[in-house]
């Protein structure tokens, strides 16, 4: 890249042209001597004063002229194409011979054209903003650019400079061959060094880097052929060794002579030797000089040129042409001409229009076949002239200026205009004016326009000069034999000149009542000064009176701020000359500021204080008087006008009154751990009487307690104490004890066995001193701790004791002999990912529990297991990673040494039960929080177990599993984990098909709680456990739970049996968004390529599929997932009530707990066709009803509440209006809606009144249900699948129902009347001319009761032992065995199948039909007709019943879920629950999921 000019020769015509033009246009004009003597002498008027300036912006007000740039007629940079954006081009100059001027440079182009280059506006660096081509297809060979210089004068006047960027080449293309395969001929009887072919190749880069050399590669049949490295023909090297029809094969290389970097191309050319007598076809009287068109030639019909070939084969006398299309334009690659062969004649024409500024020559290769595909090529040269038909356009500077009062001759602007075409007999550019010719005059050949006259801008501001730029030939567009003209319009202003003085609007400006304690940059006052001189920039100063520079200036606005402290016990006022500047005249104003004084001094203290008093007592007097004064009242014999109060006081353990008397009003505590011995209290005092704006100051005063003796002693032993067993009697311990007191005599203890002692105590032990004595020898198998009362004593006045308790451990000696042991360990591995994890230890039966360093545990027979490892020293069992579901037996072989007994090896066996949970039924979980129980006792059973003893984890899977009428093996009691309060969080599952939600678990828990707790003997403190459901406990404002999972699994070990669970919980995060769905609902399926979009099945038109609508019958009710406690929680939906009365929307408990009596909920009800709504936050109920609109039947109406911590709004139909809104405040201080229950709609399951009554709700909402439609149900932006609820009863999923939906296409009720009376009487008409047509045709006849397959005439012969009084009874099997509903789940455990079995149905059921016939009670039956018998009668309903054998009792079918995946859903449908529709049964008997 260079900024140095070229020397002419090595330019194209339109280089050299256009920078003739810029070396005329950038020639400075004379700048007559006295315009120079008149500038230096005003310049030294005006020194003084731009002296005074101290501003940042140096506006040069004086005579203003224009910058101009230096040497732009030299401008010539270059830049290479192919590099990256800012890279550096060159800098541009500009110089202003006015002083102290700020030049900035940008450039000038089209606002909608991409800009290439971006120049420093200070610097004048020019970089690139884009990446040049000049190659095939952009041709960016060269770039004109545009750049302006502008001052900062009044007003700014700026330069133009138009040069060219040339862009120059790089070697970055391959060559590329002109063919795309070489198949050439060549005779048997070719001779060495005869021309076989020509290759060539073109490459699209510039001079050297396009030429291109060429070599055979020293490949295949290489040997035989030569090639002239310039030319590309190919020679015969050698001798023809091949028969006609056979053919050489080459490789030819062409590549650039400029290597750096190297750029090459290779092909494959074939040559096939031909017969001698078969020649190749040649051209007849070829065209071998330059054919030349111009540019504009139109005529697409007119050949340019023709060729004549022969086959050179008598015989076949036929020649085909082909126009080669080479790789680049100059080859024909567009198809810019075109052929037509007439016999063995071609003509060429063209075919696209041709463009001198783009190509300028293009070179033809004709090729002509004969028939034995032997080929010649022709080339023909095409020269393209140019033409006039470019017109010249003019550069982006559209205007300029003039200053006023300038002579004649002065320089105005310069215009720039180029024309396109490519030489410089139709390029050069002159100007003319068309206008103005009596104000401008213009240079034809450098668009240099300068005044004829001296302008006034009070007479006229501005000039609209139009401008004509022509070329220097005629018009090739145009038939007038005028040369192009171009048109452009230029805005010359008249730029104003400085020649009149500013003047104050004031000459004196008053600011009173300006407070002392004013911030920094307060405005006080603005001046203004005004001035003819458009273009005068009046700058403001203060020149005097400003003592301390308390105030400051805008230099441009004259707005006087506060620039220091003020003080107006210092200074009440200030007097300011101020200067208004514009830079040669100015003017003077003052302006005064008058202080006000305010109460900016805090009281004083007149000293420190502090005292010493004594503890634990209270005083009627003044224990301290404290005395302070106001700094701003100068007589300190007045009335000081101070308030005292108490600073922080804690307890409100102070009092003071206005004259300084502090008072204490509770006892102080000098000991610990409560008391101190110095207490500090802060004593505010504040002036003005503390009312309006008071200053303040704290003192501090100290106070000192006196001692006594009031703290009994306690024991300060670490604990527990250890005394081994089986030691003589003896010392324990030294007693050890403190008193928090420190009065004489409070440190001498004395220590006795508290009197209340047991007598076992009393025994045991006694005090020996300051020694706790052991009496008897003990044995830890008998008790394994004591709690010792040891009362102590001191000798201070008043004598003070208390009693503390010895913890004592009677330490394990290993004296007892270990036996066998079995132990069970289940294990849950989270998604089959648990790692290495400790499962729990090998158990034996023993005494001993200190013993675990005397044992060794191994493998039985040295045979260890492959999922499983064992730590010899401790027993601790590993599962090791990827170990898969099914029951483990491990077996051990345990040894024990010890002192007191012989070397004892016993056998263990342990029993492992691994179950894979899946992600779902963790995400799906219902979860309970326990109270008062250890993770140990939850999942443990005794030692010494009775028969069928169960864990209450067991025994909680067992009523879950009743609760929700499914097997126990649905069942998953997954997470136990113990928490810092005594309590206990647990986590379960439950599945039919799929697993069920959430808010069924927790719902049907709840409902039921308290029948679980009597199962169980536990309290429970929360089901569905929230812990945000304590207002203010985790966060202060929103607050969302959300569930954490882990992979890595915990262990609870209790001897016989281990727990390994997945840990899982919930933790509190303070925020409140709606939970992302990731996944479409109801069959629906993401769109491609689209997030959150979903294509849904027609009528689920929620945003994620959702079943949008619901309806309610009056008697039903539906559960959805329950709502966070946000700070601003939106509800809307829509309904169509059908009555004017019902519960809408219930969120609240499900259950009384005592535990935790919350009394959080929310009920939307109708009311005589108005909604009602009822909200409590758990501090008091508020109701607010809506009184403007009156909901009726057949219409729909949208509901929307926000509920806030401080206001509870609900809207109908979205009116704003004050008559529409609703508005509440909640009652008390809680601020949000804690409620973990699910949300219900339509009604609710709970008996509301008595909820209400133990609960103490002002409010109770109504039982009544709803009846009507509700849609489109969001909570805080969530769309609820109202169509799928959890739990339901007596629903019409997405009010489909025929009644449902005439009322909601608003159907009126009495036309729904007519119809079913209309549609009754037909039923009657049909059913007389039923009867009236069997009493004909005597359908009563008895041998023809009836024509059913399923029905039998109980008159024939062998329908029974009992034939004429057949009773469907016969069906009703009694059993004949008794089997539990529920089992142990580990023995349903241990009898499962191994999962590689494969299920015997045949012997399953065999073993059911022997049942059957071993069932003494049945009648005899001679016929088996009767199975096909379906009716009244039969318990069984449907002979499809897998329990036909059996009563109610034998309903349990887990064995099904072990005939494989063909039965999985016979053991959805007979292990679980019934179907969702059979809850929509109006029954009595609760829940119907």
């Amino acid at each position: 890249m260079s900024a140095n000019p070229t020397p002419n020769s090595h330019r194209n015509p339109a280089q050299q042209q256009t920078h003739q033009q810029h070396k005329r246009k950038c020639r400075q004009p004379h700048v007559p001597a006295r315009l120079l003597l008149a500038s230096i002498v005003v310049l030294g008027f005006l020194s003084p004063a731009l002296a005074l300036q101290s501003a940042p912006d140096k506006s040069y007000s004086g005579d203003n002229r224009k910058p101009a740039f230096k040497n732009c007629a030299g401008y010539a940079p270059k830049v290479k194409e192919e590099q990256p954006e800012n890279t550096y081009v060159f800098r541009v100059e500009a110089v202003d011979p006015d002083p102290d001027q700020v030049i900035r440079y940008s450039i000038v182009q089209s606002p909608f054209e991409r800009p290439k280059f971006f120049i420093n506006p200070s610097s004048g660096t020019i970089t690139t903003t884009h990446t040049f081509d000049r190659d095939e297809p952009i041709h960016e060979k060269f770039v004109f650019v545009t750049v302006q210089a502008t001052d900062n004068g009044l007003p700014p006047l700026d330069d133009v400079c138009t040069f060219n960027v040339t862009i120059e080449d790089i070697n970055d293309n391959a060559p590329a061959f002109n063919k795309a395969r070489y198949d050439e001929s060549m005779s048997e009887n070719a001779q060495p060094d005869s021309v076989v072919m020509s290759i060539s190749a073109s490459d699209f880069d510039d001079g050297n880097n396009s030429v291109v050399e060429y070599e055979i590669l020293r490949e295949r049949d290489f040997q035989y052929f030569k090639i002239d490295k310039e030319s590309g023909i190919i020679y015969l090297k050698r001798p023809i060794d091949k028969r006609p029809g056979q053919s050489y094969a080459i490789i030819v290389r062409a590549y650039n002579i400029v290597p750096d970097p190297p750029q090459d191309a290779q092909i494959e050319v074939r040559i096939r030797v031909v017969e001698s007598s078969i020649k190749p076809p040649s051209f007849v009287d070829p065209i071998d000089t330059p054919i030349y068109l111009k540019e504009n030639l139109i005529n697409f019909s007119q050949p340019i040129a023709t060729l004549r070939a022969v086959s050179n084969m008598p015989d076949k006398p036929e020649v085909i042409f082909e126009l080669n299309t080479g790789r680049t334009e100059q080859t024909n690659s567009k198809n810019t001409f075109v052929f037509n062969q007439i016999g063995n004649e071609v003509t060429i024409s063209l075919g696209k229009q041709l463009d001198y500024e783009a190509i300028t020559d293009y070179t033809l290769t004709m090729i002509a076949r004969n028939t034995h595909e032997l080929g010649t090529e022709h080339q023909i040269k095409i020269r393209v002239e140019d033409v006039n038909d470019n017109i010249p356009y003019f550069t982006e500077v559209k205007s300029g200026t003039i200053l006023e009062n300038e002579p004649s001759g002065t320089p105005v602007m310069q215009v720039r205009a180029f024309d396109m075409d490519g030489t410089a007999a139709n390029n050069i550019v002159s100007f003319e004016l068309a206008d103005n010719r009596e104000y401008f005059t213009i240079d034809p050949n450098t668009g240099n326009i300068t005044a004829l006259t001296t302008f006034d801008r009070e007479e006229r501001d501005f000039y609209n000069v139009k401008v004509i730029a022509s070329d220097n030939s005629p018009s090739s567009l145009f038939t007038n034999g005028e040369p192009n003209r171009g048109h452009q319009v230029f805005r010359i202003a008249i730029g104003d000149k400085n020649d009149h003085k500013p003047h104050f609007q004031k000459d004196k400006y008053l600011a009173d009542r300006l407070l002392e304690d004013a911030n920094t940059n307060t405005e006080v006052i603005e001046v203004k000064a005004e001035d003819e001189d458009n273009a005068s920039q009046i700058l403001y100063s203060i020149e005097s009176g400003n003592v301390g520079d308390a105030f400051k200036i805008g230099l441009k606005t004259g707005k006087i701020t506060v620039n220091q402290k003020l003080d107006y016990e210092t200074i009440t006022e200030y007097e300011l000359k101020v200067r208004a500047f514009d830079g040669i005249y100015d003017d003077y104003a003052t302006v005064v500021i008058k202080i006000e004084d305010v109460n900016d001094n805090p009281p004083v203290f007149k000293q420190n204080y502090s005292i010493t008093i004594e503890e634990e007592r209270t005083y009627d007097n003044c224990i301290l008087t404290v005395e302070a004064y106001d700094p701003d009242i100068k007589d300190r014999t007045a009335d000081q006008h101070i308030v005292y109060s108490i600073h922080q006081n804690e307890a409100n353990r102070w009092t003071i009154d206005n004259s300084g008397c502090l008072r204490l009003v509770k006892k102080l505590d000098r000991d610990p751990p409560h008391g101190q011995k110095y207490w500090q209290v802060l004593i505010k005092a504040n002036d003005e009487d503390g009312v309006g704006s008071t200053v303040s100051t704290v003192k501090e005063v100290t106070i000192t307690l006196k001692d006594i003796n009031d703290n009994a002693p306690f024991l300060i032993n670490e604990m527990p104490v250890v005394w081994q067993e089986n030691r003589n009697p003896g010392n324990i311990v030294k007693l050890e004890a403190n008193d928090y007191d420190d009065t004489p005599g409070a440190s001498d203890f004395t220590f006795g066995i508290d009197s209340e002692a047991s007598p076992d105590i009393k025994t045991k032990f006694s005090i020996d001193g300051e020694y706790l004595h052991a009496n008897v020898q003990f044995d830890r198998e008998q008790q394994k701790e004591y709690y010792i009362p040891i009362r102590i004593s001191d000798s201070g006045v008043p004598r003070q004791s208390a009693v503390s308790i010895l913890h004592l451990v009677i330490g394990d000696v290993n004296d007892n002999a270990m036996s066998e042991g079995s132990s069970r360990i289940f294990v849950y591995n989270y998604r089959g990912e648990a790692p290495d994890t400790d499962i729990g230890r090998v158990f034996v039966d023993d005494l001993d529990d200190w013993d675990l360093p005397d044992k060794n545990f191994e493998w039985k027979d040295g045979q260890p297991h492959e999922q499983f490892r064992l730590n010899p020293s401790t027993g601790m069992i590993t599962m090791l990673q990827h170990t898969g579901e099914g029951e483990y037996y491990l077996q051990f072989t345990v040894t024990e040494d010890s002192p007191n007994f012989m070397r004892n090896i016993v056998d263990a066996d342990v029993t492992v039960v691994v179950r894979e949970l899946p992600e779902e039924a963790v995400d799906k979980s219902g979860s309970i929080r326990f109270f008062n129980v250890t993770k140990e006792e939850f999942i443990g059973v005794p030692r010494d177990p009775v028969p069928d003893s169960l864990s209450i984890k067991d025994r909680l899977q067992l009523s879950l599993a009743k609760l929700f009428n499914t097997s126990v093996s649905n069942v998953d009691v997954f997470t136990v984990l113990q928490n810092e309060n005594n309590t206990l969080d647990v986590r379960f599952s439950a599945h039919g098909s799929p697993y069920y939600a959430p808010e069924k678990l927790n719902g049907i828990v709840a409902q039921n709680q308290q029948h679980l707790e009597n199962e169980l003997d536990l309290q429970m403190l929360m089901v569905n456990i929230d812990e945000c459901l304590i207002e203010r406990f985790k966060c202060e404002a929103s607050c969302t739970n959300e569930l954490h999972k882990s992979s890595v699994p915990y262990m609870i070990y209790s001897n016989i049996t281990s727990f390994v669970g997945v840990n899982a919980f919930v933790q509190a995060e303070c925020t409140c968004e709606a939970p992302l769905i990731s996944h479409c609902l109801n069959g629906g399926t993401a769109r491609f390529g689209e997030n959150d979009v979903c294509d849904c099945v027609d009528g689920f038109t929620g945003p994620h599929c959702e079943l949008v609508s619901v309806a309610f019958y009056g008697s039903g009710y539906a559960f959805y997932e329950p709502i966070s406690a946000c700070d601003n929680t939106k509800i809307s939906l829509e309904i169509a009530p059908q009555i004017d009365n019902g519960l809408i929307m219930y969120l609240g408990p499900l259950n009384y707990n005592p535990l935790l009596p919350l009394t959080d909920f929310l009920a939307l009800e109708l009311d005589d066709g108005y909604p009602v709504l009822t909200v409590d936050y758990g501090s008091g109920g508020m109701r607010i009803r809506h009184h403007h609109i009156k909901m009726v039947a057949d219409h729909t109406y949208q509901l929307d509440i926000i509920l806030q911590r401080t206001n509870i709004e609900m809207t109908v139909n979205n009116c704003r209006l004050s008559t529409c809104q609703t508005l509440g405040a909640p009652v008390g201080p809680n601020q949000f809606l804690n409620v973990n229950a699910p949300l219900q709609l339509g009604g609710t399951p709970v008996d509301l009144s008595q909820l209400g009554k133990q609960l103490n709700w002002t409010h109770v909402p109504s039982q009544k249900g709803f009846f009507g439609c509700i849609r489109n149900l969001t909570i805080n932006e969530k769309t609820y699948n109202l169509g799928m609820p959890s739990v339901f009863r007596n629903i019409d999923s997405g009010c489909q129902q025929s009644v449902a939906v005439a009322f909601s296409f608003g159907i009126d009720r009495n036309f729904i009347i007519a119809i079913i009376v209309c549609l009754a009487l037909l039923l009657i008409i049909l059913l007389a001319v039923v009867v009236q047509k069997k009493q004909k045709n005597g359908w009563h006849e008895k041998d023809i009761d009836d024509i059913r397959e399923t029905i039998i005439n109980y008159e024939d012969e062998g329908g029974g032992e009992r034939d004429t009084d057949y009773d469907l009874n016969v069906l009703r099997t009694q059993p004949f065995y008794e089997e539990k509903l529920y089992k142990d789940p580990h023995a349903l455990q241990s009898s499962m199948r191994d999962p590689n079995d494969i299920p015997d149905i045949a012997d399953f059921l065999g073993d059911k039909k022997e049942n059957c016939d071993r069932d003494v009670g049945a009648f005899t039956v001679d016929d088996v007709r009767h199975y096909a018998y379906e009716g009244d009668g039969n318990s069984d309903g449907s002979l499809s019943s897998l329990a036909s054998c059996t009563d109610d009792g034998d309903l349990n079918f887990d064995y099904l879920s072990n005939f494989g995946p063909r039965f999985r859903k016979l053991a959805d449908m007979y292990g679980e629950e019934p179907s969702d529709t059979d809850s929509n049964v109006d029954d009595d008997q609760g829940w119907r999921i």
